[in-house]
């Protein structure tokens, strides 16, 4: 029996769409267009003014069709998707009725601006069945994997271009951990006794470099690894005791780990005893920040999702907490306050920093996220995804908006989108 997904409905935007051989007709004071597509009719005359209110009325992604209009709209669009804006990606259960995997959505992360909407993806069915999303790259694509299946390897996707690369691997004993922080795509496979760092230049390319890291005694278990950032070219890890390990790319082969003479944060910290579990490594202007999700128990009302009885806790994120690792003096401190004008965004697998005067819409020293509802773990439903924004400053969740609907479990993951 096929397994569907129910969605929350999901608006369109209202935009003139041109198709790529037809005419567009309409006026500017309604978001439309008038004249032959490319053809330098009353498109091209228009100010630019009216140009960048037509093409700013929709989303980024959506936009890119409206770049064959003509070489002003061309070169509007060019630029705004040069800095990309955060998408989701929602990962379904398979679907009989799609040959799709999930679902890539837009949302206004100004939470003023236009409704949500679903951008078509070229993730196929046939390609991650089976697979789960392990992360996503600075490169724009989405990582697929599943250690049980380990003859599968690494399966890169861009979800909005349709390239692929698959990476053969040997043996896993757990899930890659995809690397956030840097320009380049990296990621640590972990087999049995060894790790394995692969990493590829910034822009992507085919080309990857595998590099096998010796492990010292000292060295922490390699099956313990919750998170991985690289910051500039330092791979930092953090295991499930809080302790901090370094693999440095940049010093001369072969490649080490070793541990780092810092206070694991749950030492530091005794309040975190489960912090690993609950929070995620992330670069941000240079420094390795290590961000907590802070959960609450929250009262359920409305009607239930299963037919089961669920005796877990809802628990749903109700703030977060931000640490700087101070290398020179082996501690973590606490941060109160984004650095410049950067903002987070926070997912289960896909954790990284914008500059918000870079990325249109989104506000400073905020952390978006994404959070899932109740569980149920005897039919595997869940009561939907949602996401948010909590401001540094004032301390608390400013908006909560809903991605899905109850239905079987799916996973939302925040990544940014590369047409190129």
């Amino acid at each position: 029996m096929p397994m569907l997904v129910t969605m929350q409905p999901i608006r369109a935007k209202a935009a003139a769409m041109p198709s790529s051989s037809g005419t567009a007709t309409g006026d500017a004071r309604t978001g439309k267009v008038s004249g032959e597509a490319g053809g330098g009719g009353a498109v091209a005359d228009l100010p630019f003014h009216l140009t960048e209110k037509i093409i700013y009325s929709i989303s980024p992604l959506a936009s890119a069709r409206l770049a064959t209009v003509c070489k002003s709209w061309a070169a509007a669009v060019t630029e705004r998707l040069a800095r990309p804006v955060p998408h989701l990606f929602v990962y379904l259960p398979p679907d009989n009725k799609s040959d799709r995997r999930g679902v890539v959505v837009s949302v206004p992360i100004d939470s003023g601006g236009p409704p949500a909407e679903v951008i078509p993806n070229r993730v196929r069915l046939a390609d991650t069945n089976g697979l789960r999303c392990v992360g996503a790259t600075p490169s724009g694509c989405l990582a697929f994997a599943n250690w049980c299946w380990w003859d599968t390897g690494v399966l890169l996707v861009n979800p909005i271009t349709g390239a692929r690369q698959r990476l053969d691997g040997e043996r896993l004993c757990r899930d890659p951990v995809i690397a956030s922080g840097g320009a380049a795509d990296s990621f640590i496979s972990i087999g049995t006794d060894k790790l394995v760092l692969w990493w590829r230049a910034a822009g992507g390319g085919e080309e990857w470099s595998k590099w096998t890291v010796a492990a010292p005694v000292a060295a922490r278990r390699t099956d313990g690894i919750m998170s991985v950032v690289n910051c500039n070219g330092r791979f930092y890890i953090l295991d499930r005791d809080g302790q901090v390990s370094l693999i440095d790319a940049t010093a001369p082969p072969p490649l080490l780990i070793e541990n780092l003479p810092v206070v694991g944060l749950c030492e530091q910290f005794p309040t975190l005893a489960t912090a690993t579990a609950t929070g995620h490594l992330l670069e941000s202007d240079g420094e390795v920040l290590f961000v907590r999700r802070v959960l609450a128990s929250v009262e359920h009302t409305g009607v239930p999702f299963c037919h089961h009885e669920i005796t877990d806790e809802n628990l749903s994120i109700v703030g977060f907490e931000v640490y700087r690792l101070d290398v020179e003096g082996r501690r973590w401190t606490e941060v109160k306050k984004l650095a410049g004008d950067r903002a987070l965004f926070v997912s289960p697998v896909s954790s990284f920093s914008v500059r918000s005067s870079e990325t249109e819409g989104c506000r400073s020293n905020c952390i978006y996220f994404v959070d899932k509802k109740r569980y149920c773990s005897s039919c595997l439903r869940d009561d939907g995804n949602t996401w948010g924004m909590y401001s540094m400053e004032d301390r608390e969740v400013l908006f909560r908006h809903t991605v899905t609907g109850p239905g079987p479990c799916s996973s939302a993951t925040w990544f940014l989108p590369r047409v190129v």
